[in-house]
């Protein structure tokens, strides 16, 4: 006879959680490791992570723009980039794309980038949400929660800032105010508004 696998003490761990946080109405990702200064309580949304043997490197992981084209991440490396991830059924997300368009058009010009990520949505759907919220920075797909999951994004909205370099420089899980935004890129990457 088989022995049957036992679940090891992290996931009763994180199952007791995320119980408590759905009977307290909160959502967060499903699998993942975060700081605990990442993860914030605020209405969000839930995802599905990739599991930690599947997760791309820097160096592998891609996004696709909505016509289909894949996009290596690496390719924002030489100017620091604010990566916002969304999903058109998440409410905080179509609250704060419009406040991250405002910081966007302000900051044109500097040195910094802008890149919108829907996590797990419909094309479609996401396209609607882009065309809805009136977004100009450039946006895609990242379909199967690879660049998230590699970013340690654990709830939608998450916005990571990226140094030139590609490293992470800062997280942020929530909601974002177009002044929270500010603050973030002048504080983590010098950028005055």
């Amino acid at each position: 006879m088989s022995e049957s696998p036992r679940p090891t003490w992290r996931l009763l761990v994180v199952s007791t959680v995320l119980a408590l946080l759905a009977a307290a109405g909160t959502v967060v990702l499903l699998a993942g490791d975060a700081d605990e200064e990442d993860v914030t309580t605020e209405d969000t949304t839930a995802i599905t992570l990739v599991p930690e043997d599947e997760v791309p490197t820097f160096d592998e992981a891609s996004y696709t723009t909505f016509d289909g084209e894949r996009v290596p991440l690496a390719s924002v490396r030489g100017t620091p980039t604010v990566v916002n991830f969304w999903a058109s059924t998440c409410a905080p997300c179509l609250k704060e794309m419009p406040a991250f368009e405002q910081v966007y058009k302000q900051v044109q010009g500097e040195d910094v980038a802008f890149l919108g990520l829907a996590v797990g949505d419909r094309t479609d759907d996401a396209v609607e949400m882009v065309e809805q919220t009136g977004v100009t920075y450039p946006t895609a797909e990242d379909k199967d929660a690879s660049v998230i999951t590699l970013l340690d994004g654990v709830i939608l909205p998450t916005t990571v800032l990226l140094g030139a370099d590609g490293e992470v420089v800062a997280r942020h899980g929530g909601e974002l105010t177009a002044d929270e935004l500010r603050t973030l890129l002048a504080d983590e990457l010098g950028i005055e508004t």
